[in-house]
């Protein structure tokens, strides 16, 4: 499949949100979240305004044909009002997602490689159960706490 990966823009927005859906994960068995969801402060703030923010980053993954395959993108989050996966004030959080019929078809890797090069410092909230912690491990992501399932990773 070919694919290409341009900036993110802030008319991306709507995809982000999308994506920001997408990269929720959901334990076999359990029922999808609803889709309003992104619509709640806690997570709409990953996305909503991108572009706006000093330190807004991003990438989108778009087929030959032009459809939107994935975004990787990082937002910095204030330590008064910390992000799912904050580390520290001068460290942006990632969020990354690929649309579920592309997945495993190195999307989300090149999007990732694409960010990093940018972005050489970032953290991530992720599920130890998310399949996804391999890709994030090999691409140089570690593991700096763990409360539950949940995984706090940063690439410095």
């Amino acid at each position: 499949m070919e694919f290409r990966i341009r900036e993110a823009t802030q008319g991306d927005e709507p995809f982000l949100l999308e994506m920001l859906y997408e990269a929720l994960f959901v334990p076999v068995g359990s029922p999808p979240f609803p889709t309003s969801v992104v619509d709640h402060p806690d997570l709409s703030r990953y996305a909503r305004g991108f572009g706006h923010q000093e330190g807004d980053r991003g990438w989108i993954a778009e087929s030959s044909a032009g459809n939107l395959l994935g975004a990787a993108w990082v937002r910095q989050m204030p330590s008064d009002d910390p992000g799912y996966g904050f580390v520290a004030d001068d460290i942006p959080e990632l969020s990354i997602a690929v649309v579920p019929d592309h997945r495993s078809r190195g999307v989300g890797t090149a999007l990732l490689g694409s960010l990093l090069a940018s972005v050489p410092r970032c953290s991530l909230s992720v599920d130890d159960r998310n399949p996804a912690v391999s890709l994030y491990s090999r691409c140089g992501f570690e593991v700096v706490s763990a409360e539950g399932h949940s995984l706090k990773m940063l690439h410095a």
